[in-house]
């Protein structure tokens, strides 16, 4: 009983703290709380919670075509955006986020340019990811990596500016990547 008056205050809280999350979320919290804990589950609501109002302040209009998952802080995207820099900012917004320890963004951009461009992107993509894993002092897991009209994007945590840096490298130096925005964070920060 206490358990359930505990997750019934939380999830008012977190009603009335996004406009986004609705009843839905009761049961869904009830449910998953049994499988991987209490604890746990009301972290990864807190987390998908922030992420939504991040997102709903951006463009409230990108909400209804998306859907984020989190599970023992791995977020996941999916769904459709029109722009590059939409799908961009969910990936960013994640980051910025306490809590966060890998962000996947599978959502599909509707208005590409062309499929030439569609192409270098998956290569140059491809290339800094194959990089990055092939990199021993480089945890790749901590990195989200995006790469939109031969311009690379990149976030995550790393543990020193070292390591930035040596991200930053395999990035730059992709066959097709004439542009690299880091938006990685160090570990120690206090966010």
């Amino acid at each position: 009983m206490k358990n359930l008056l505990l997750v019934f205050i939380i999830t008012s809280f977190l009603q009335s703290c996004a406009p986004i999350v609705g009843t839905v979320g009761v049961v869904s919290l009830g449910a998953a709380s049994k499988e991987k804990g209490l604890g746990t589950t009301l972290n990864d609501s807190l987390i998908k919670t922030k992420i939504s109002n991040l997102i709903f302040k951006f463009n409230e209009e990108l909400i209804a075509n998306t859907k984020i998952f989190v599970n023992n802080g791995s977020v996941l995207f999916t769904g459709k955006v029109k722009v590059p820099n939409d799908k961009i900012q969910f990936t960013k917004s994640a980051w910025t986020i306490k809590g966060v320890r890998e962000v996947n963004n599978e959502i599909q951009i509707t208005d590409t340019t062309s499929i030439k461009n569609i192409a270098r992107d998956i290569a140059s993509l491809g290339e800094i990811r194959a990089r990055i894993m092939a990199d021993k002092s480089i945890n790749s897991l901590n990195y989200s990596i995006d790469v939109v009209n031969d311009k690379a994007y990149i976030s995550g945590v790393a543990n020193n500016d070292a390591e930035i840096n040596l991200v930053k490298n395999h990035a730059s130096s992709a066959r097709f990547v004439k542009e690299v925005y880091s938006y990685i964070i160090l570990n120690k920060d206090t966010r």
